[in-house]
């Protein structure tokens, strides 16, 4: 009987970058933020971005019985995500500093949802793949399962534009 392997958790490879954002206002911040964010959509500036992607591989097995199955699945998720960071707050009172603390805690809650939208659907293409049981093809075998795993990326990318729309 086959019995597949251990589904691995996906290798994660994250890249962040920083803008600086200025001022000892709020308002001066916000102004300095919406100025020198890189992160815009359709016009409009984003004081915070994650984006990522998940590359799956696959290898399979062709019995003598003239099924192919697959063995092993691997993903790997890249992302990519993009923060303010304060600078020069030396002059801060003590409650501005507080409102910037508590931003970014909320700023980098909810981009980590993001990063969790993105281990999910690499999770779920593991899952998926892995459970696909035999086919009378490695070729038939090999489309289905790239299928399935676009599949699964559109439906995890439609998932985030709601979850930027609740939160």
């Amino acid at each position: 009987a086959f019995l597949p392997n251990a589904i691995a958790e996906p290798e994660i490879i994250i890249q962040k970058r920083y803008y600086p954002a200025v001022g000892q206002t709020s308002a001066q911040i916000r102004q300095s933020l919406d100025r020198n964010t890189p992160v815009r959509h359709n016009g409009k500036p984003f004081d915070a971005y994650t984006k990522w992607d998940v590359d799956w591989q696959f290898w399979w097995s062709y019995d003598g019985d003239g099924t192919c199955r697959i063995t092993t699945v691997t993903t790997v998720i890249r992302i990519w995500q993009t923060f303010p960071r304060l600078e020069n707050t030396r002059n801060f009172a003590p409650q501005q500093a507080d409102q910037w603390e508590r931003y970014m805690i909320a700023l980098v809650e909810h981009e980590a949802g993001h990063v969790a939208l993105g281990m999910d659907a690499a999770r779920n293409i593991e899952r998926q793949l892995s459970q696909m049981g035999d086919r009378s093809s490695c070729d038939q075998l090999e489309v289905e399962a790239n299928a399935l795993a676009r599949d699964i990326i559109a439906r995890y990318t439609r998932l985030e534009g709601k979850y930027d729309a609740d939160t």
